[in-house]
């Protein structure tokens, strides 16, 4: 979740990870390619993976296979009896994208040491030219336009490996060849939009691709040296949370799109790697299925992955621009409002397991001054001589008893100690001869001496 700071000081919960990121345009072109690395990493791990468990002795489709069906599909290792020959291509592919890795990290780790975290602050022209601001359409269309030019260039990429270098495959021959002569008639291409689902040769797949590279490249050159238009500032929000419901919502299209060419095109998805063309069961919970197998093929596990993530994407976007349009404020403040009062320490009750009163040790409790009565007449004497250690306070001293405030420490009583420097406490001379109940005389007078020195301070403890 992303929002404008400029806008408003937002406290976001813990699940919004990104939020971080609202103002750190260096950190969030870091993020940027972290991202990048961890795809490529993956991407070729996996692809070196699937080497491993390939076995051309079984039909690909039927080996839980994902990327070595993509990059046969693309025409990287010829193919005999939809079969893949050799897997060299394909180790060659996967370790370019593990170094491809291991450069994004070093490009991650250069942006987090020497680049600033917000662009603006950099010396760099070109890279403050980079900064932007979730509220500012102008800058965003320049950020967008960037990212049209890289996928035209994406798309021409296809073109040129079809057309230059090895080729496709072709699910119509069984093999793979070069398109020599792409369709680039606007009608045909306009037609073939209207059902884009039922193309069945690669010359119209490699002329639909040219015109979409151009077509990319052309929109994302006028979105950098221009900015939307007034209505388009009128109708659409721009915020961190309306731009990545936009983005959300595009990918969500693409992946529906992906699910059904996976489901039923075979020259996108040949059979010879993908399975036979499935059935969709739309009813309650839609999923593809073929009914002629028994076990699942890798066309039917990845129609239906395409599927719920797409799914799932287009509830998130959904749910970002409820954020940006303010549908979910009250959620939001009721939650926050939960959090704030489970981290409070001040409760109102006490927890559950608790069922005794709990001493505050923070607060000393006077000892009761309760005057003990002899256990015989010989120690009465002896016991009223005595003095205690110490005296309650006189009523010179104010009070000290208050009301007990949270997280302060109190003292419910305060002692004055006697101000004489020295005091000596005797024994009462007074002696009783035996007892009628013929008890031995009280000891000697005199026989010890307790001397007091005074304390530094007026308090047993501090308040």
């Amino acid at each position: 979740m992303i929002e404008t700071a400029s806008d408003r000081k937002a406290q976001y919960p813990w699940w919004a990870g990104n939020a971080r990121l609202t103002n750190l345009s260096g950190t969030f072109l870091t993020a940027h390619i972290a991202h990048a690395a961890i795809v490529s990493f993956s991407i070729g791990a996996l692809i070196l993976l699937e080497i491993n468990r390939y076995s051309p002795d079984r039909p690909m489709s039927e080996q839980g296979l994902f990327l070595l069906p993509r990059l046969a599909t693309q025409g990287w290792s010829q193919v005999s009896d939809g079969q893949v020959t050799d897997t060299y291509p394909f180790f060659a592919f996967g370790v370019v994208l593990l170094v491809s890795a291991a450069v994004f990290t070093a490009g991650t780790l250069f942006h987090r040491w020497q680049v600033p975290a917000s662009l603006e602050e950099s010396k760099n022209p070109l890279a403050r030219q980079y900064h932007f601001s979730w509220d500012d359409p102008k800058k965003l269309s320049f950020i967008l336009g960037n990212h049209l030019i890289f996928l035209g260039i994406g798309a021409l990429l296809l073109v040129a490996k079809a057309m230059f270098f090895g080729g496709l495959y072709d699910a119509n021959i069984g093999q793979v060849r070069v398109v020599t002569e792409p369709t680039l008639s606007p009608g045909i291409i306009i037609d073939r939009i209207g059902h884009l689902f039922d193309v069945n040769n690669l010359e119209d797949v490699v002329g639909g691709h040219i015109y979409v590279g151009a077509l990319l490249i052309v929109a994302g050159i006028w979105h950098m040296i221009s900015e939307p238009w007034d209505w388009v500032k009128r109708r659409f929000l721009f915020s961190g949370n309306a731009i990545l419901s936009y983005s959300l919502f595009s990918l969500a299209l693409t992946g529906f799109a992906g699910s059904y060419f996976c489901g039923f095109n075979t020259l996108a998805y040949p059979v010879e790697f993908y399975g036979a063309p499935l059935s969709l069961k739309s009813s309650l919970l839609p999923h593809y299925f073929d009914p002629n197998q028994l076990e699942p093929t890798t066309r039917v596990w990845l129609a239906n992955t395409y599927f719920y993530l797409s799914f799932f994407t287009l509830q998130g976007s959904l749910w970002h621009f409820g954020l940006a349009s303010g549908y979910f404020e009250p959620v939001l403040q009721s939650w926050k409002a939960a959090f704030s009062e489970i981290r409070t320490a001040n409760l109102a009750y006490q927890r559950a397991f608790n069922h005794q009163p709990q001493p505050n040790w923070n607060t000393f409790y006077e000892s009761p001054q309760v005057e003990l009565q002899p256990a015989f007449a010989y120690q009465e004497s002896a016991q009223k001589s005595l003095n205690y250690l110490y005296e309650p306070s006189s009523n010179s001293v104010a009070s000290t008893r208050t009301k007990l405030q949270p997280n302060h420490r109190q003292v419910l009583y305060q002692f004055n100690y006697p101000n004489d420097e020295e005091k000596t406490f005797y024994e009462s001379s007074s002696r009783e001869g035996k007892s009628k109940l013929e008890y031995p005389s009280p000891m000697p007078q005199n026989l010890y001496e307790t001397t007091y020195q005074k304390q530094k301070s007026s308090k047993l403890y501090g308040g």
